[in-house]
């Protein structure tokens, strides 16, 4: 890899120790975010870290080499996927079109942060600039096509995620610390039994997952319910910490963990009431991952990226499926966003370009043209994969910096 190729890999790793997610203003400002945020520990969020993803994969044309993993065959060149044609027998949507999402007082900012398993409800933010510094954002939430504005006290806000029946989790910094709320018919409440965190994923039934922050260290939390206290999810052991990511009505949750600041990122289980369970690292073109960043949680499927080189120079699509205790092979590759309840993926093709993975192969996310590898990036999917959230660069001017827009593809 060139040294900006393996800038913007290591960026977009770095940017995933926070709850979400993916795509954004100019890569020098994404970057001087990231260190920013590893000095200080502020990767509960990707709030500011979100937008600045975004903006880096709408205006900066880089290629990102994404190998396919080990049960696929040989590795991919770099910046290349398998051919987004599906045979006609292939499961799951084979095209899709994009339309713009409605904004509340037209900002020329938007961003969509999340969406609901059943494709009902985005998630997402807007303003009328942006320029990497911290500052207030309207939270969107999208009931099909009604737009409603949500208001978090303090900065950086962001919305992770939602449940069939509306109910939003989020964050948003009081100062340099973040806080974590539920939203609930509109109203931004805090949760309990934290002094500092977030709050990263939301059950059908209303159990809620994230982190709270001690000092510098980040630890895995559960939230019965929105109204009761959080509790401590257990760890390996005492120099453990990270972030639960996902939760089922069953009680399971799911989370990435390291030893320290700088350990390798590992997938762990806590079974209703259990203890810590870590997955097995998968194997992948050319070997063993050396590390595993799970994403999504979602009907019993895992998803997220790995990684087998310290440089980032090789980056894998992965899915593990629990209840049969196993890795799944996956038809294509991209740097995984989010993921569904089949298993099914988005993400980064390349930095340019975002696409959804289902058991059938890749499908490319078009702009609203049609055309692919201008500037999209993608953070939802619904459990049937007809629904996509995400952001698109329009309206490129003459400094070089993009509109950009949130947007849903609808994936047939």
């Amino acid at each position: 890899m060139t040294n900006d190729e393996e800038n913007f890999a290591g960026l977009l790793r770095h940017l995933d120790d926070g709850p979400d997610r993916p795509p954004r203003v100019d890569l020098v400002t994404a970057m001087r975010e990231a260190r920013r945020r590893r000095r200080n520990r502020r990767t509960l969020t990707a709030s500011v870290a979100g937008m600045a993803a975004v903006a880096a994969v709408a205006a900066v044309p880089l290629a990102v080499r994404a190998d396919r993993p080990a049960e696929q065959g040989p590795p991919m060149a770099a910046g290349t996927l398998a051919s987004a044609s599906l045979p006609p027998t292939s499961s799951g949507p084979t095209t899709c079109t994009a339309e713009l999402l409605p904004i509340p007082g037209g900002a020329r900012f938007s961003q969509v942060t999340g969406g609901d398993p059943t494709g009902r409800y985005l998630l997402g933010r807007s303003s009328q600039k942006y320029d990497g510094r911290s500052i207030s954002y309207p939270m969107i939430i999208w009931d099909g096509d009604q737009a409603r504005e949500v208001r978090l006290p303090g900065s950086d806000q962001l919305l992770a995620d939602i449940n069939p029946s509306g109910v939003a989790v989020g964050v948003a910094y009081t100062g340099d610390q973040p806080q974590p709320y539920v939203v609930r018919s509109g109203r931004a409440t805090r949760l309990p039994g934290v002094a500092a965190g977030v709050a990263k994923a939301i059950s059908d039934d209303g159990r809620i997952v994230g982190a709270r922050q001690v000092g510098d260290r980040q630890l895995p939390v559960l939230w019965p319910a929105p109204d009761k206290t959080a509790v401590d999810l257990p760890l390996p052991g005492p120099q453990w910490q990270g972030i639960a990511i996902g939760v089922d009505s069953d009680g399971t949750v799911v989370g990435r963990i390291q030893i320290g600041f700088q350990g390798a990122m590992r997938a762990v289980v806590w079974r209703s009431g259990g203890k810590p369970e870590l997955l097995p690292l998968p194997s992948v073109t050319g070997g063993m991952a050396i590390e595993f960043a799970p994403q999504s949680f979602q009907g019993g499927w895992i998803t997220g990226t790995a990684y087998r080189n310290e440089g980032n120079g090789s980056i894998h699509a992965v899915r593990y499926q629990l209840a049969r205790g196993e890795y799944a092979p996956v038809p294509a590759n991209l740097m995984t966003s989010a993921g569904n309840g089949q298993g099914w993926m988005v993400g980064l093709v390349a930095p340019r370009d975002a696409g959804l993975i289902t058991d059938g192969g890749l499908v490319r996310l078009p702009d609203l043209a049609g055309r692919t590898s201008l500037g999209a990036g993608a953070v939802s999917v619904s459990d049937d994969g007809q629904v996509i959230g995400g952001t698109l660069g329009t309206n490129l001017d003459r400094r070089g910096i993009d509109d950009l827009r949130a947007v849903r593809w609808r994936c047939h």
